[in-house]
């Protein structure tokens, strides 16, 4: 019963006073002494234990702290230069830290103790956790060797194989690859623990499988929170001849060729270079696809909207022929903005194939039939143009009515009919 049990204490007292008058038998008396012994060493951890401490005193070799046991730790020299600086300094009165207890008792009867073994081991802890859980950290690159980059990890140093490395080709030599790891240091890269060995001092991690796993959570995220409409900020990633890929914060969209500007781009490498940081606006969400279409011609000054103040019906001006096509050729009034001219309008009727009569780059005199700012077309009619030089003074060329309004108008090389004017 509670009430009628005694604590050891009570019963060892009792024991010992019994003594009281009588001499002790010399193997009683050496079990009592090693009974108030081992009472003495209550709370003394093991040697490898991690403990947390408080720091008593800071002397100028060596540092004292209470671990809760009956006889204060030491951390020598030697273990304090195994510390960043930074750290060091940190060390107060005060202050708690974590230890490790490397051996029993010094001459003076403390512990040694051992701050930096207490923080790899610590963080060694932590890379096991991380590798049960599949937790994913971001942590800073501060070297690299033959084989991969060397990352931050506390007070430890992880490895991540040239293999496990995002962005980085196979097909690079020694010189490409070690300028590319240079290029790396300083960058922070999510990562994965794939592999811990302790006794051989062995973490390895993974950039790949960390950005996937990070990527899907984000674009699980952007789904969530985006709509169309939102202008964000994104990193040209890729670029294919149909459009660019571009990282929007964890997730890629489409910048499909169509959208990045109002001229017309034969390959998108002609307007952007991976690395590239862009404006973009979401044009489409597809959730169950985990597709986004974006667009970067909308955020772009539309020339169309100013149209009908450029270009009227009946004005003669010179284009650029873009494109030939099966029922005409288009051409660039000026840069986004394309007129059509008809098969029936390249050249006169008596003209067994019109569509040979021009071709891409080509320039050419064109009449204006009709402009249509809303659905975006023009008209043109090559075969009513011929014989008009297109300057008449009732009739102002594009770059005219630039100069009339001070603008710098650049020679075009291959505009002959100027220098013949």
């Amino acid at each position: 019963m509670a009430g009628s049990s005694q604590t050891d204490s009570d019963r060892y007292s009792e024991e010992f006073n019994g003594f009281e008058g009588e001499t002790m038998e010399g193997a009683d008396y050496d079990l009592f002494e090693q009974y108030l012994a081992g009472d003495d060493d209550l709370g003394i951890p093991e040697r490898g234990d991690l403990r947390e401490g408080t720091i008593v005193e800071v002397r100028s070799n060596e540092i004292l702290i209470n671990i809760g046991a009956k006889r204060d730790g030491v951390v020598q020299q030697a273990d304090l230069a195994r510390l960043e600086r930074e750290y060091v300094a940190t060390l107060v009165v005060g202050e708690l830290v974590p230890v490790v207890v490397t051996k029993f008792t010094t001459d003076e009867g403390m512990l040694i103790l051992s701050i930096a073994d207490a923080l790899q081991k610590r963080d060694w802890l932590v890379a096991e956790k991380m590798l049960e859980s599949g937790e994913i950290a971001v942590r800073k690159v501060v070297g690299y060797n033959k084989g991969g980059l060397l990352v931050e990890f506390g007070h430890l140093r992880g490895f991540i194989p040239a293999s496990h490395i995002v962005g980085l080709p196979r097909s690079l030599n020694d010189d490409e690859r070690n300028h590319r790891f240079e290029e790396m240091i300083g960058a922070e890269l999510p990562v994965e623990v794939i592999e811990v060995e302790r006794r051989r001092r062995r973490l390895v991690l993974s950039h790949r499988l960390a950005e996937r796993k990070y990527r899907e959570e984000r674009k699980t995220h952007l789904f969530a929170e985006m709509k169309v409409g939102d202008v964000v900020e994104g990193e040209v990633r890729s670029l294919r001849p149909f459009g660019a890929f571009v990282d929007i914060g964890g997730a890629d969209g489409l910048l499909h060729v169509s959208e990045i500007g109002w001229t017309p781009v034969s390959h998108p490498r002609d307007v952007l270079q991976v690395g590239d940081r862009i404006q973009v606006e979401v044009l489409r969400l597809d959730a169950d696809r985990s597709r986004i279409a974006l667009s970067r011609k909308k955020l772009l000054p539309n020339p169309w909207e100013s149209i009908e103040e450029r270009y009227r019906q009946g004005q003669t001006i010179e284009v650029t022929v873009t494109r030939v096509v099966d029922f005409g050729a288009f051409a660039q009034l000026e840069p986004g903005v394309e007129g059509l001219i008809h098969t029936s309008e390249l050249a006169e009727i008596e003209v067994a194939e019109p569509l040979k009569s021009v071709a891409a780059g080509d320039r050419v005199v064109v009449k204006i039939l009709r402009v249509d700012a809303e659905r975006q077309r023009i008209g043109l009619s090559r075969r009513q143009a011929d014989g008009r030089s297109g300057k008449s003074p009732q009739e102002t060329t594009p770059d005219q009515m630039a100069e009339k309004k001070g603008e710098t108008v650049m020679p075009d090389a291959k505009d002959d009919s100027r220098e013949s004017a």
